[in-house]
């Protein structure tokens, strides 16, 4: 059921032309506040019921998984806009709005009305996109991350220049009257509506007679009058007109930095993801890749369509799908178990030890981890939890597969990972050792131990227990369940001394640590499918090197492995620990030829998965070093 539309009095509100007595902001509310907040603001045209084509259980902006907030934009005739704001400000008297004035009041309503502190990420399409720019820098300190699809930075100059043609077919109407008119101009908006529609769509879609809309219109001039100039009919002219006006001075380098666009892109701390339209004849992709090249921490992801601009709207079902696909890839949180592709960044990049420049890096998603064959994405009769038992030997087998036979590898220089991954480097060293020359294991073991697995248990039995899992036959994701097993996984994660030292807080990200539960660990999981977990946590439980070829001989094993190696336990980690018994005299101490170095932090196992800058920068070093 669509949630109402609630409306946020702000009383007097300064805003770039004047101040508004009596602003309002039309907002909707999804989904449990305790979840990850996701702000989802409305583009050019567009009202609060457009935007469910990305907002709905099972798609990217799932109200089940995160509290979703999406907000009119000034000036769309739901919020304060010259169409309902009463006279001195109304109609053409309507004072100029821009995009920073929008983003303060949406802040207003989610920190005043709504008491979020933390926004986990803000989502745009075309103007809403710019909005998503905005919030980034902003508020570095409150947005983790934003999604811009077939949006910009900074208005362009041809975009303006674009702009300024629908402006001009509308305002120089016979029927307009310089804002003042009695009756809606319906001349001038069909005329603007005939300006703006060919810019909307790449020109192959026209060349491929897209219009047409596989026979819901008979041709152009059908297509034309239903699909355009009758959606704008229902809009009032000067709400188009002011709106217009907000996006033609979309800037973010206005609002710290002089208007220094690569300064102000520099300084956005926030994950970005930018997704423009291949065909957008207005926000074309290479402006997105300008952008991009000048953000510390962005992908580009380019929407392969010929859709043009509304590719990201909602226009066909392959592009939004493709979206959706995206959207639920960057907005999974990365942890040392369970890591994606995406989170391998941390080492491999320009400059970084994994540099792409100096080797050529493939990188490999485990089974059931949600991206490789898994319980979530495997087809009866083997779905769920009818999904079998996988090993690390059934993982590297078929990563050798890949680079084998897909990619023709004769050479394995080094096998490198993190935890679980590096569990499996110690198995590729074994078993295939005429291949590997070199491994590298952070924070895992040749065997998992005794202890490990009684921790193993403990979140296993609080997933398994709930009432909501139901054996593994949920139709729905069963929260109660994941949350469990995210609280009590968060103890084992990091060391005594770091929880001590408060660094639950993560320098002021989170209030307290009942915040951090919900905000880090709780939201974490509640993006992963719950049968995919347990069977991760399978996998992990049952390595043992010795038993590939030695009959569970676990000392000759180790010495069996010829292969150059680098092992780096964390000093603080609870289930990999580093202690004597364990790694230095029990596996170093059999490896023929390895070397142990310590990570010295309080981070715990989590510090091999880069989760501080310096404990990545160690790694950094010490890889870098190895791989020399």
């Amino acid at each position: 059921m669509v949630p109402e539309t609630q409306y946020y009095h702000h009383g007097p509100v300064h805003i770039a032309g004047g101040t508004l007595p009596n602003a309002v902001t039309a907002y909707r509310v999804h989904g449990d506040p305790r979840n990850p907040c996701i702000v989802f603001p409305t583009c050019y045209g567009a009202r609060l019921d457009d935007q469910y084509y990305l907002v709905g259980q099972g798609k990217a902006l799932d109200p089940t998984k995160y509290f979703v907030v999406t907000f009119a934009t000034f000036s769309n005739g739901e919020s304060s806009s010259p169409s309902n704001t009463p006279a001195p400000n109304d109609g053409p008297y309507f004072p100029k709005i821009t995009y920073q004035d929008n983003i303060r009041a949406q802040h207003a309503v989610l920190t005043k009305g709504l008491g979020v502190q933390k926004i986990f990420c803000v989502v745009g399409f075309s103007m809403g996109g710019q909005q998503a720019y905005h919030w980034a820098i902003m508020y570095p300190d409150l947005v983790e991350r934003f999604v811009c699809i077939c949006g910009s930075a900074r208005t362009s100059p041809h975009n303006q220049c674009f702009l300024e043609g629908p402006k001009a077919a509308l305002l120089n109407s016979r029927d307009y009257e310089f804002g003042h008119y009695k009756a809606p101009p319906v001349q001038g908006i069909r005329a603007f509506s005939r300006v703006y529609s060919a810019w909307a769509y790449g020109q192959t879609w026209f060349r491929q007679h897209g219009y047409l809309l596989n026979g819901k219109y008979a041709d152009m001039e059908s297509w034309i009058k239903g699909e355009w100039e009758n959606s704008y009919l229902d809009w009032d002219a000067n709400d188009m007109i002011t709106l217009m006006n907000t996006w033609g001075q979309g800037n973010i380098a206005l609002i710290n930095d002089g208007g220094d666009l690569e300064k102000a892109l520099k300084s956005i701390k926030a994950k970005g993801l930018i997704m423009p339209a291949k065909t957008d004849l207005y926000f074309p992709p290479e402006d997105s890749e300008i952008e991009v090249a000048h953000l510390p921490n962005a992908k580009l992801v380019v929407i392969d369509t010929v859709w043009g601009h509304m590719a990201g709207g909602a226009a066909n079902e392959k592009d939004t799908q493709f979206i959706q696909d995206q959207l639920i890839e960057f907005l999974k949180f990365p942890t040392c178990y369970g890591a994606r592709l995406d989170s391998q960044y941390y080492l491999v990049g320009e400059d970084k030890a994994l540099d792409p420049r100096k080797y050529f890096i493939v990188t490999f998603a485990l089974f059931s981890n949600g991206e490789s064959s898994s319980p979530s994405n495997t087809p009866a009769p083997h779905n769920g939890p009818y999904f079998p038992k996988v090993t690390h030997i059934d993982n590297v087998r078929a990563q050798h597969a890949v680079l084998t036979k897909k990619l023709d590898v004769k050479k394995v220089y080094c096998v490198l990972g993190h935890s679980m991954g590096g569990q499996q480097s110690y198995h590729w060293a074994i078993m295939y050792p005429d291949l590997v020359e070199r491994f590298i294991c952070i924070c895992g073991s040749a065997r998992t131990s005794p202890h490990n697995k009684c921790f193993l248990e403990g979140p296993k039995a609080a997933l398994v227990a709930s009432r909501d899992f139901e054996f593994g036959h949920y139709k729905t994701p069963p929260q109660q369940g994941i949350r469990a097993f995210g609280r009590v996984y968060s103890a084992w994660a990091y060391g005594q001394t770091w929880y001590r030292q408060h660094g639950y807080l993560f320098d002021g990200k989170y209030a307290n640590l009942e915040a951090f539960l919900r905000g880090r660990w709780e939201a974490g999981f509640l993006t992963w499918d719950a049968n995919d977990m347990l069977t991760l946590f399978d996998t992990w439980a049952t390595a043992d090197i010795s038993l590939v070829r030695d009959g569970g001989d676990y000392e000759k094993a180790l010495k069996s492995i010829k292969v150059k190696g680098l092992i780096m336990p964390s000093k603080t980690d609870l289930y990999f620990p580093w202690s004597r018994s364990i790694l230095n005299e029990i596996e170093v101490s059999h490896l023929p030829n390895a070397k142990l170095v310590i990570i010295d932090t309080v981070w715990g196992h989590v510090a091999g998965g880069g989760a501080s800058e310096k404990d990545a920068q160690f790694l950094q070093t010490q890889i870098r070093n190895f791989l020399n």
